[in-house]
């Protein structure tokens, strides 16, 4: 039994550990990557896809970050959308479909070749050194009684911790079919008096392509031309397979309504909380049910495959009914399935434990990191792994944390929310979520996050170089274009093609500059707006909380918010906003009230908070 000495222990290899490992190794420490069976690094457990609706903006995030979701799906994708073109830019949210096979195995071949980064079979069991009593985090032990070794851990377990598989009335341990459930590090979490949850998620059956009736499907072409994830890549090259679309019908709900005794959510055998946001086919039945129909996309899982991902139909129903559910669907009717759908119930750490740099709050030098934390998505998964792993090789040189806020990025605005809003089921990033989103759109993820990754060192100086380049050359056909001409474009509304053909110097700068000056001079003036209220909330980040504040006297306070700052009296506007419960509309509230108090004293006195009023 051999020991082994790292700076840095990543368990898990999924979207989340992949990230991690690869930040905390790039940051200069040795780091290892520990995973219960190495052959499934970077798997795709569920859709084939990275991006959507807001969750490209995460994506587009860790790659300016310089994560590597961003390229391997730029390198395996099968078909590239943006979505919501028919909004503002804002809105535009990039998606591709990628090769299940090939995007696992780029990512395998990419950590294995990370200098500094070491992957390790073999089941994680137990933290080492660490108590409820103040014991040093000093490793992990794993189930064959190896002992490795770091003043580091992070934890990015996804949903395998004392994981439940259902389908119908069968259950089966597994935090995914084919894999084991993980046990051991959910009583270490609860030895340590750390609080646990119960999540569920969903996955929907496998079909062979050759079996669907493809002409009774309406078919979904990729972009041309696609636009790449990465700001790395110049251009995408291989060829886009396209997806489909088909119904459910009423009489396949028929046979939903007939089963919902023997669904697990309706039977009393899953308790625990499932996504609202991605719902089971039984619960869109249940409560849609003056709706005849539901859309099912049908999305290829790779190109050297037949299987097929029915987007839509995800379900834990017995497989009997599943059949008789594709049976009733006339594209369906005759599909052969490679996979059944199925529920998977996992525990979770409660959010409210971990701090905004994703370390266990009674656990120095413990990360939390993807769905352990209570969220689902591979991309909330991969931001939450980065900023875990960059964080764990930070603190370790005794450098500051990566610490991004809600006005940073959608990266910020997840890690708020997870550790001060407790979500009550499993989170999912939307661009609702984010007040500043015109601000934090897709494109222009790597002018607002990869000076900061490269003063941190997760980008190398050419990258950096690169995007100091870009912003001169933004901000210099800016400053050339005329007020009154910018006042039209924003005024109007303008679109791109307008906007360039008004301005000769901007159809001939280079594309993605062009697009960075249009889009700023359409929101001008709410990107003005905006900035003058996230510049007013970081300069008073620093501003005193005297210890006798008020805070019962504000009613506007949200009641988790009113009872963390009455329990904790934070010093400063900053403390206050690190505690859990404690929402920037509170920060706003609190900020507010103090410039008022100070409005109302005398000139030239000095702002006092007293315990009469706010």
């Amino acid at each position: 039994m051999g020991t082994q000495r790292f700076d840095v222990i990543v368990v898990g290899a999924g979207h989340a550990g992949i990230e991690a490992g690869a930040a905390a190794a790039r940051l200069g420490c040795t780091t290892a990557l520990v995973s219960g069976n190495l052959d499934t690094v970077g798997k795709m457990s569920c859709n084939p896809s990275i991006g959507g609706v807001a969750k490209g903006q995460l994506a587009r995030e860790v790659d300016a970050l310089g994560g590597l979701m961003g390229l391997a799906t730029d390198a395996t994708g099968i078909q590239f959308r943006l979505l919501g073109r028919s909004k503002g830019p804002a809105m535009w949210s990039p998606r591709a479909q990628c090769d299940k096979a090939a995007y696992a195995a780029w990512m395998k071949q990419r950590i294995e070749s990370q200098p500094g980064l070491y992957p390790v079979q073999g089941e994680a069991w137990a933290l080492l050194g660490a108590s409820r009593t103040g014991g040093v985090l000093t490793g992990v032990r794993l189930r064959d009684g190896r002992e490795l070794y770091a003043p580091r851990v992070v934890i990015t377990t996804g949903t395998f911790l004392k994981a439940l598989m259902h389908q119908g009335e069968t259950r089966t341990a597994g935090g995914r079919m084919g894999d084991q459930a993980a046990a051991g590090l959910s009583d270490a979490f609860t030895e340590l008096g750390l609080r646990l949850l119960r999540h569920k998620t969903g996955t929907p059956c496998r079909l062979h392509g050759d079996s669907i009736r493809w002409e009774l499907c309406s078919e979904q072409p990729g972009d041309e031309p696609p636009a790449p994830f990465s700001f790395l890549t110049e251009r995408i090259t291989q060829t886009q397979i396209s997806c489909w679309m088909c119904h459910t019908n009423a009489r396949a709900h028929a046979h939903i309504l007939a089963n919902l005794h023997r669904a697990p959510m309706y039977n009393g055998q899953i308790s625990s909380v499932g996504p609202r946001y991605c719902p089971s086919v039984e619960d869109k039945v249940v409560r849609f049910k003056e709706r005849d129909s539901h859309h099912l996309f049908l999305e290829p899982e790779g190109r050297n495959t037949k299987e097929v991902y029915v987007n839509g139909l995800s379900t834990s129903l017995p497989l009997d009914v599943q059949d008789a559910v594709l049976a009733e669907i006339p594209a369906l009717a005759k599909a052969h399935v490679l996979r059944y759908g199925y529920a998977v119930e996992y525990d979770v750490v409660a959010p409210d434990q971990i701090d905004h740099a994703l370390m266990v709050r009674s656990v120095p030098g413990l990360y939390l990191a993807g769905q352990i934390n209570g969220t689902s998505g591979y991309e909330e998964a991969a931001a939450q792994g980065l900023v875990a792993g960059a964080n764990a090789a930070l603190t370790l040189g005794g450098r500051e944390p990566l610490r991004l806020s809600r006005a940073d990025g959608y990266i910020g605005v997840l890690i708020d929310d997870l550790v001060t809003r407790l979500p009550e089921e499993p989170y999912r990033m939307f661009t609702s979520r984010a007040e500043h989103r015109l601000h934090l759109r897709a494109d222009n993820a790597d002018r607002r996050l990869t000076p900061l990754a490269a003063r941190s060192g997760l980008v190398g100086l050419e990258r950096a170089q690169a995007v100091a380049e870009k912003e001169l050359a933004v901000a210099g056909l800016l400053r050339a274009i005329a007020p009154e001409t910018a006042h039209r474009v924003a005024g109007e509304g303008m679109e791109r093609d307008a906007c360039l053909a008004l301005l000769p110097a901007l159809a001939r700068a280079p594309v993605l500059v062009a697009e960075q000056v249009w889009i700023t001079l359409r929101y001008a003036t709410y990107l003005e707006r905006q900035a003058v209220k996230i510049d007013r909330l970081s300069r008073f980040r620093d501003l005193a909380l005297p210890a006798d504040f008020a805070y019962g006297a504000l009613t506007t306070l949200s009641s988790e918010g009113r009872q963390r700052l009455l329990r904790h009296r934070p010093a400063t506007l900053g403390e206050a906003g690190a505690l859990p419960g404690v929402s920037m509309v509170d920060l706003e509230t609190l900020y507010a009230a103090l410039q008022s108090r100070r409005r109302r004293l005398a000139p030239g006195g000095d702002a006092v908070v007293g315990s009469g009023a706010p």
